[in-house]
């Protein structure tokens, strides 16, 4: 196979300079969309306790943790900004994405700790199916940071309702196991409740000493009101009696590592835990790229900054799809298969970083508009008859 993918035909063509004039306003848009985009994200960072405070309370952030664990350069975050139930903090209280560990690619994901202390709140749990989905399509090992505090008691009905709810993430987590996915967690701080459930469904718990994980405890366990309900006195009088708790707090080191055995393993320092993720991660069995790689890997002809000037921010105007997809492959190469065929759609293999992928794209530059549930309406694009049903 190597005579047609080591050299394929030739793609694209380099920018006029009046394209380059006549998308000045383009870019201008695009920068200031970008800008939002980095403001939001800086925004949701600073969400919460100063990082001062959780300093002082020996911990490192979400944020700090990921930099520790993560291959320099490789964390290529996922959602940041994503928020489907306009939470209060105008996020879901995690940090996700994918990243390399000791050079092993994974999906990670870890609570935001300056937030409610990490609590579940409303969207999360849609976030975190997001990512166990990507775990599971792409084969690859799931990473938590779990250091979660429970639910935001006042919004329960957003956290556990639903078949896409946060009970749908522990099943999630058995699947993964079935498929022989290995799903691992970092253990910190309090993690009662959900958060408790967060930190026992993973196959390799890996704990810092003073943390602890448990679906009960005095907290909950005293919230049960005789009657059955709570007003302003009550909560007070149940959050003044848990601050003179004096039992073992369940869950602790001392029962999961030395009597369940849920802990693979505890440790002293916050930074010991990341350690061992990365011993683990490192373990893993992994194919070498060369294995799949059609052709060494090569940088496009044509600069992937240059797409700008070609994909214009008005979703509703065309563009030329082969000069894009020329910005974005291997030596700016392809195969088009039936080129003359359906010309309005490109179908096609490519390289990109020595891989060969097969690649759909619409030369149209416009995508069909939704289609109202339970009707189908023929494409723009199509030339089929109205009549027409998909199969």
């Amino acid at each position: 196979m190597r005579p047609y993918f080591e050299k394929m035909d030739d793609l694209g063509k380099p920018l006029r300079p009046a394209q380059r004039e006549r998308m000045q306003e383009n870019i201008a848009q695009i920068e200031a969309v970008m800008k939002e985009i980095e403001a939001e994200e800086e925004r949701i960072k600073n969400v919460g306790i100063p990082v001062d405070l959780v300093h002082k309370r020996g911990e490192m952030t979400v944020w700090e943790r990921i930099d520790y664990l993560v291959d320099p350069g490789t964390f290529r975050p996922l959602h940041t900004i994503y928020d489907p139930e306009s939470e209060e903090s105008g996020s879901t209280g995690v940090v996700d994405g994918l990243a390399r560990i000791s050079g092993k690619w994974c999906v990670l994901i870890g609570f935001n700790n300056k937030w409610i202390a990490g609590a579940w709140i409303a969207g999360q749990a849609d976030n975190n199916l997001r990512v166990t989905d990507l775990a599971k399509i792409m084969n690859l090992p799931l990473v938590w940071l779990v250091n979660c505090s429970g639910v935001k008691l006042p919004e329960q009905e957003k956290v556990y309702a639903n078949r896409r709810g946060q009970g749908t993430c522990f099943f999630r987590h058995a699947e993964l196991e079935q498929l022989g996915i290995p799903v691992m967690a970092g253990i910190y701080g309090t993690n009662p409740a959900g958060g408790g459930y967060q930190g026992v469904s993973p196959t390799i718990l890996l704990a810092h000493k003073n943390c602890n994980i448990a679906v009960g405890g005095g907290g909950i366990v005293s919230g049960m009101s005789p009657k059955g309900s709570f007003d302003e006195a009550g909560a007070e009088e149940l959050i003044e009696a848990t601050r003179h708790f004096k039992a073992v707090p369940p869950g602790s080191v001392r029962v999961h590592y030395d009597q369940t055995g849920f802990f693979r393993a505890v440790f002293e320092t916050e930074a010991q835990v990341l350690d061992a993720l990365k011993e683990y991660m490192g373990d893993m069995p992994a194919y070498n790229p060369r294995f799949f790689r059609v052709a060494a890997p090569a940088e496009p002809k044509f600069s992937p900054e240059e797409i700008p000037y070609l994909v214009p921010v008005n979703s509703k105007t065309g563009y030329d799809f082969d000069n894009v997809l020329a910005r974005l492959v291997d030596n700016s190469e392809h195969m088009e298969y039936q080129p003359e065929y359906g010309p309005e759609i490109y179908t096609g293999l490519v390289k990109i970083d020595g891989f060969l992928m097969a690649v759909i794209g619409n030369r149209m530059g416009l995508l069909p508009e939704p289609e109202p549930q339970g009707s189908y309406t023929p494409s723009r694009c199509s030339s089929a008859p109205a009549t027409y049903r998909h199969p």
